[in-house]
């Protein structure tokens, strides 16, 4: 697997290996694969890691379980603790889109305090979807797909 993600990365000329990013992990499978993928391709990065607040317990033991691997293997770690639910409440939105305004902030302001490179993101097919679907519905025509 990580001779095909290296692969990929450098035909698609994806990654600068010089330069440090800031991967966006919330402690699933997708996001955790790609935290060992570039772990194992010595391309520098940072976690970021946002605790909703949404799951009690349960986002807390994600919250830790990033937070424990990060350590584990000398990665510099960010968090951001939110109430993504009241936040719906008080702009008259879904839970999911306040989640995704404090998420990609955080992961922003991020990037811009550490002069990161970029934001990698895991998604699944079902989040890349998703994705388009707003980018075209925000207007923004055919390059919204890529």
């Amino acid at each position: 697997m990580l001779k095909a993600f290296l692969s990929h990365i450098q035909i698609r000329a994806l990654l600068d290996p010089t330069s440090t990013y800031l991967l966006a992990c919330s402690g699933g499978m997708d996001s955790m694969c790609l935290a060992e993928l570039m772990l194992k391709s010595s391309i520098p990065f940072e976690i970021a890691h946002v605790n909703f607040q949404l799951r009690g317990n349960e986002s807390d033991g994600d919250e830790e379980f990033v937070h424990t691997w990060a350590t584990r293997h000398g990665v510099p770690f960010h968090l951001k603790s939110a109430d993504a639910r009241s936040l719906a409440d008080s702009m008259g939105i879904s839970i999911q889109m306040a989640a995704r305004q404090i998420r990609y902030g955080f992961f922003e302001e991020i990037r811009f305090q550490r002069n990161l490179a970029g934001i990698l993101l895991a998604h699944q097919e079902d989040d890349q979807l998703e994705t388009i679907f707003l980018n075209l519905l925000r207007g923004t025509g055919i390059e919204g797909v890529y």
